[in-house]
């Protein structure tokens, strides 16, 4: 009896859940650049210092730059990390907290070139769990997610992005902070798909250099 009010409430809580999004309610927290709307719950407002890195960020890109440049310039430049900032700005933090405030990561920066939310749009069911017992969030597939475009201020306008996108999925060659080029970039290859391989390094130690497969 008691597993099965439990996955009654479960079920409930999820159909809620699913009309709330349908109805293009945003479904997670506003974006790194944005805020909500304090009078207006469905709606996000833009957070003009935060959205002026994100801005950088993109014509960084543009400009020929690797997420890694960008992430070190971020880096010496002493900006904030989105966790960091939100913390200071007293909004609700998510994940860990990392002890250098201003440590970018590649990966982040990625995610901020990623997120069609910068349009404008909401984007609702990226994300899903299997069921009440197995809460991990796993990717939805693109078409089960429910897009409502042009809802918020852009911070990134629709052609920057996709120009952005087109060059993601190019093959280009990954830069190290330092600008310095590994002598293989460019020239290896997957043995399983053929696909570039980038060159990589560790955050931490940057002595281990390593390449992978972008699929």
């Amino acid at each position: 009896f008691n597993e099965w009010f439990i996955r009654d409430t479960s079920l409930k809580i999820r159909a809620s859940h699913r009309i709330k999004g349908k109805s293009g309610a945003p479904l997670s927290k506003p974006p790194y650049g944005y805020m909500k709307d304090p009078e207006n719950k469905k709606h996000w407002l833009i957070d003009e210092e935060a959205a002026e890195v994100v801005g950088n960020i993109y014509k960084m890109y543009l400009d020929g730059r690797g997420t890694e440049q960008i992430a070190g310039y971020l880096e010496q430049q002493m900006i904030l990390t989105p966790n960091a900032y939100a913390k200071e700005k007293g909004f609700k933090v998510s994940g860990i907290l990392s002890k250098d405030k201003y440590s970018w990561r590649s990966s982040t920066v990625s995610k901020i070139l990623a997120q069609e939310e910068y349009c404008g749009d909401i984007i609702n069911f990226k994300t899903y769990s299997k069921s009440y017992k197995n809460k991990k969030r796993r990717q939805n597939e693109k078409e089960n997610w429910a897009v409502f475009e042009n809802v918020n201020d852009p911070i990134i306008d629709r052609e920057t992005f996709e120009k952005v996108q087109q060059k993601r999925g190019k093959v280009h060659n990954k830069k190290r902070k330092d600008s310095e080029h590994n002598m293989f970039s460019g020239l290896l290859v997957c043995s399983d798909c053929g696909s570039n391989l980038h060159f990589h390094f560790n955050q931490g130690n940057r002595d281990i250099q390593y390449f992978n497969c972008s699929n």
